[in-house]
């Protein structure tokens, strides 16, 4: 699965972008009653969440009115990357890794990593979210030798895979523990769709609707506030400059996986999307979507289908249950798979 992918943690960009005027357009779900449909626009925050670019987009006749509810969102990014970012040495998930041991872990660090552990048993061991040693592996190994074309050493992947096994994490409401020295964790495999879903239910409690979160992962509340569904691109593997279709979402989420998004050496053979169970960057697939009501499913299935074997998708999609995956593979060919 995938692992720690950034090195820095990038500028945040807190000021809201007038995307454009909704002028004649229905205020459908703003509870905007009497204001003229001239005066709605939509408003953009862009941004990083856990490394990776990020936006809310959402209708509203006030600046100052979508600022304040822009704040709550970014307050809330903030708060659970104290917890769940690599880069923050102070984080729980680095003082994890740093002891071993995490004392009074937070509601949040408790409830991911038991979800993380319930994905691991769905997908028999596809998603594990110990294959951090698997990344310090690669990346010191390729830093050390850039055009290397034969990666990490047999021996060395070996000694890597002795350390990782999501049911060797205790985890308990007194404490987390990595039952053996070396050990490491990565949540950047849903992490990112847990904090899409916290941000999209603290809008929703707060009467927003008709927003489109996307937080590494996206999920859409309700409908554009065009009155159709929003329309989300998602990227060819095999060029992310270009799009290789897009899809409709209402209430739904959608999570990419990709070895194109972080790659150790020129040619992408050998990328962050790891199979915990060879050591090796998987090739089974080039690109993995998924569309459930929650960007959390979603980014742990996108994951967990990635790493597996082709024969797998079905099977792991039907546990999981309401989920529809688009995959396309090393051919160029795709396949859509629902639960």
């Amino acid at each position: 699965m995938a692992a720690h992918r950034d090195t820095a943690m990038p500028t945040r960009r807190r000021a809201l972008t007038i995307f454009g005027a909704l002028a004649g357009l229905p205020l459908v779900g703003l509870g905007l009653p009497g204001r003229a449909k001239a005066d709605v626009q939509l408003f953009t925050w862009e941004g990083t969440a856990l490394g990776a670019d990020s936006s809310i987009t959402l209708a509203h006749t006030s600046r100052e009115a979508a600022q304040k509810i822009i704040d709550l969102a970014v307050a809330e990014v903030e708060r659970l990357e104290a917890i769940f970012s690599l880069h923050r040495p102070d984080s729980e998930l680095a003082r994890l890794n740093a002891n071993g041991l995490l004392a009074r872990p937070s509601t949040d660090m408790l409830f991911l990593l038991t979800e993380a552990k319930r994905y691991g048993d769905i997908s028999n061991g596809a998603f594990d979210v110990t294959v951090q040693p698997l990344w310090a592996l690669y990346s010191d190994h390729f830093r050390r030798d850039p055009k290397d074309e034969t990666g990490p050493a047999a021996n060395d992947i070996k000694k890597a895979l002795a350390l990782i096994d999501y049911r060797r994490i205790d985890v308990n409401p007194l404490f987390v523990a990595l039952d053996r020295k070396g050990m490491g964790v990565t949540l950047d495999g849903i992490a990112q769709g847990y904090i899409t879903d916290r941000v999209s239910e603290l809008l929703r409690s707060h009467n927003v609707t008709n927003v489109l979160v996307n937080l590494g992962e996206t999920r859409a509340l309700d409908q554009h506030p065009e009155g159709r569904p929003w329309r989300i691109a998602l990227k060819d593997p095999r060029d992310p400059q270009r799009t290789e279709q897009t899809i409709d979402l209402s209430n739904m989420a959608v999570a990419t996986s990709g070895g194109y998004g972080t790659v150790f050496e020129g040619e992408g053979r050998f990328h962050h999307l790891f199979d915990p169970r060879t050591g090796k960057s998987a090739a089974q697939h080039i690109g993995v979507s998924i569309v459930t009501p929650r960007a959390t499913q979603a980014d742990a299935l996108s994951t967990a289908i990635y790493v597996s074997p082709a024969s797998e998708t079905q099977r792991i999609l039907s546990r999981a249950g309401n989920a529809t995956a688009h995959v396309t593979y090393p051919d160029g060919s795709r396949r859509t798979f629902r639960a």
